[in-house]
């Protein structure tokens, strides 16, 4: 579980408005969405979609979202021109259905208040469901708590989620008192080894149900009173994967629950409150790492909703508990996810994505079977994922992931900025990290995570950008796939990532044939590579403490030659002591390897004499200088609260530092740094999480 663990050690950064669009509307209608939802800069986003109606006409797709997109906008403020554009998109753009659609509803909402004032109009927005805040988890993991799943109670007193000061352990937020108590006790680094995940309450309020996973990718199912009172239910076999409780059935005999397979491909089925016997009901076709909402128990235990399919065309499906093939509940071109059942069994509801943004939607039901068509209940659903619905309205959480890449200029002198950092002329924003220049200067690489992962490739001329897409990249979560590295002939470009089932893999594309290769590694969990000093090998990473085998053939870092497949240790660190390896990255000669130890320190191991010396601690990401006569690094200032860039010799001493505090906002991190071949240039990457969670009251008023 190294790789989930590390969730708690990376966060988190600005949003950012990247400028330079051009002539594309599609990347100037990404900006005035980004300025809209992201920013909430009404008035530029306003402005932005009048000038894309202008200059875009013939683009009748683009400018019909833009026109619907401008009526929201002008919603939210109170103007009755918000009308005006609905009635522009019903009328001239029937060929855009689904959009015309949205804007009738909007305009059939708007047109039952007759002659409405600006004051009735600014009130539209609050028809409906009303919505409020339950809890903010803040930008900081480490300090939050119910990060995943934050399940609330039944009676809507209390909500269950995960906390972060002793361990990863199961707690209760009491929405009346606003204190947290935390039910399990499970710590760092003390026996048993592990944490726990996806809490879900019982009906009764009484026990919580959650997966427990140790640190070598063993899951099992645990439930445990208010007390701390522990009990196993369910082992998931040996080599097989996660085993994820949902939702507990009203009666409190069983638990609706994904059981991942050897394969990685998720089980639906019923787990016994009782004895912990699993009933398979459904092989679904997906194995992502983080499941979470995708399937709602019916009140009477007699149905089962749920999403499925490829990961871009999900569909929701209905079935008996008592078995039975699965029949289509709801088909649409886009994805149909987060399914509910409502308290009372006779509407579900779940999220619709569509190009205009997500929609919450409800069905009717009846016995099990749909009662007319799906209908509209709320916009404005992006980053939302349902986890419950309590008797006083459903419980959501809100995530905020924004990812972006910067260029700093340089003195190459002395590596001390010379300009503001820069976004990256690229859009679309917010998806972008593990930026890296290759070797001879002339590109720069980063990976996109915005419809699929994929390697994308700018010509620093100027030229036409290459993607390249990432294969089975579904099947890893992507911020494992860090640490993109050149081939040291620049012929290609790899990086490490997690795969489904917490195995390692490293990843290499060949630019001049587009084809992919891979290497399993025998390692557990995350891990970090380079390549080098050639094109035929790459240095990687094994943990190891008191918890894995310290006397594993993996542990320290290890060269694998790709043609041999042999594998050689080159540093192996006193294996009485915990310890992990971050940003793994070479000298420009290849004599010298920088890394992040523990977490924490910034070491340098000279590969030719075998000694290793740290530099400092409090740093996460790190590069050589051109001619290998400096190490830049990320980290904390001493004796302060800044961070920023810290400039060291070779021999370890610090020559510069640049505070970063002044040019971004306060809980921005940084990730990923790069130094140009040319000395002129930083690249790196930014991450903003902001984590929420809301009740909807008043769903089906």
């Amino acid at each position: 579980m190294k790789n989930i663990i590390f969730i708690l050690l990376i966060c988190l950064l600005q949003t950012t408005f990247v400028n330079g669009q051009g002539n594309d509307p599609e990347k100037k209608l990404n900006a005035a969405i980004y300025e809209e939802e992201i920013n909430g800069n009404l008035q530029e986003a306003i402005a932005l979609y009048e000038e894309i109606v202008k200059n875009f006409p013939d683009d009748r797709p683009v400018v019909a979202e833009a026109l619907y997109r401008n009526g929201l906008a002008n919603e939210k403020l109170g103007n009755l021109k918000a009308m005006q554009y609905y009635e522009n998109v019903i009328n001239n753009y029937t060929d855009q259905p689904e959009l015309v659609k949205l804007a009738q509803t909007r305009l059939n909402r708007m047109l039952k208040t007759e002659k409405p004032t600006d004051a009735q109009l600014a009130s539209l927005r609050l028809e409906g469901p009303s919505i409020i805040k339950l809890y903010e988890k803040g930008t900081s993991i480490m300090k939050g708590t119910m990060l995943y799943n934050s399940s609330l109670s039944s009676d809507g007193t209390k909500m269950t989620g995960i906390a972060y000061s002793i361990g990863q352990n199961v707690a209760v937020y009491d929405l009346k008192t606003k204190k947290i108590q935390e039910i399990t006790k499970y710590e760092w680094l003390s026996e048993p080894f592990g944490g726990t995940y996806f809490p879900a309450w019982s009906f009764d309020g009484k026990e919580i149900v959650y997966m427990f996973a140790d640190y070598n990718e063993n899951y099992e199912l645990q439930v445990t009173n208010l007390e701390g009172k522990i009990r196993t239910l369910l082992k998931n076999e040996p080599n097989a994967g996660q085993i994820i409780p949902r939702q507990w059935s009203r009666d409190g005999s069983s638990i609706l629950t994904f059981k991942q397979d050897s394969s990685g491909f998720y089980t639906i089925g019923l787990v016994s409150a009782k004895n912990g016997s699993f009933k398979p009901l459904h092989r679904t076709q997906w194995k992502a790492k983080f499941i979470e909402g995708d399937a709602s128990l019916s009140p009477d235990g007699k149905f089962v909703v749920f999403s499925d399919g490829q990961a871009d065309k999900l569909d929701l499906f209905i079935m008996d508990t008592q078995g039975g093939e699965p029949t289509l509940l709801s088909d649409h071109p886009t994805n149909e996810l987060n399914p509910l059942w409502s308290p009372d069994g006779k509407h579900i509801v779940f999220i619709r994505k569509t190009f205009g943004g997500s929609l919450l939607y409800a069905i009717e039901m009846e016995e099990g079977k749909p009662v007319g068509q799906a209908f509209l209940l709320k916009e404005g659903m992006q980053n939302v994922n349902l986890i419950n619905w309590a008797i006083n309205g459903i419980n959501y959480d809100v995530s905020l992931d924004i990812n972006d890449v910067y260029t700093l200029a340089l003195n190459p002198e002395t590596g001390i900025p010379t300009e503001k950092p820069k976004p990256l002329d690229y859009t679309p924003t917010g998806f972008n990290f593990s930026p890296v220049w290759s070797h001879n200067g002339k590109y720069l690489a980063f990976i996109s995570s915005r419809d699929r992962h994929e390697v994308v490739i700018l010509p620093v001329d100027g030229g036409k950008e290459q993607h390249y897409t990432i294969p089975n990249s579904e099947e890893f979560w992507k911020f494992s796939a860090s640490g993109l590295r050149w081939l040291p002939d620049n012929s290609g470009i790899g990086f490490s990532a997690v795969g489904s089932m917490g195995k390692c893999s490293v990843y290499r594309l060949d630019l001049i044939s587009g084809t992919w290769k891979n290497w399993k590694l025998p390692v557990q969990g995350w891990t970090t590579m380079d390549w080098g000093p050639d094109k035929n090998s790459f240095v990687y990473a094994g943990w190891g403490n008191i918890i894995w085998d310290v006397n594993s053939e993996t542990n320290g870092l290890h060269q694998l030659n790709t043609k041999t497949g042999e594998s050689h240790n080159i540093y192996q660190p006193d294996p009485d002591t915990w310890y992990n390896f971050r940003a793994l990255k070479f000298s420009p000669d290849y004599k010298k390897l920088t890394f992040i130890f523990q977490n924490k320190k910034l070491m340098v191991l000279d590969l030719e004499t075998g000694e290793s010396k740290t530099f400092g601690e409090n740093y996460w990401s790190s590069s050589f200088s051109p001619n290998g006569k400096k190490l830049l690094a990320f980290g904390s200032f001493k004796n302060t609260k800044s961070t920023g860039i810290v400039v060291f010799s070779i021999d370890g001493k610090i020559i510069q530092q640049y505070d970063l505090g002044k040019d971004f906002t306060s809980g921005t991190r940084f990730f990923g740094v790069d130094w140009s071949s040319n000395g002129k240039q930083l690249v790196f990457s930014t991450r903003n999480m902001k984590f929420e969670t809301y009740l909807m009251k008043n769903v089906l008023k």
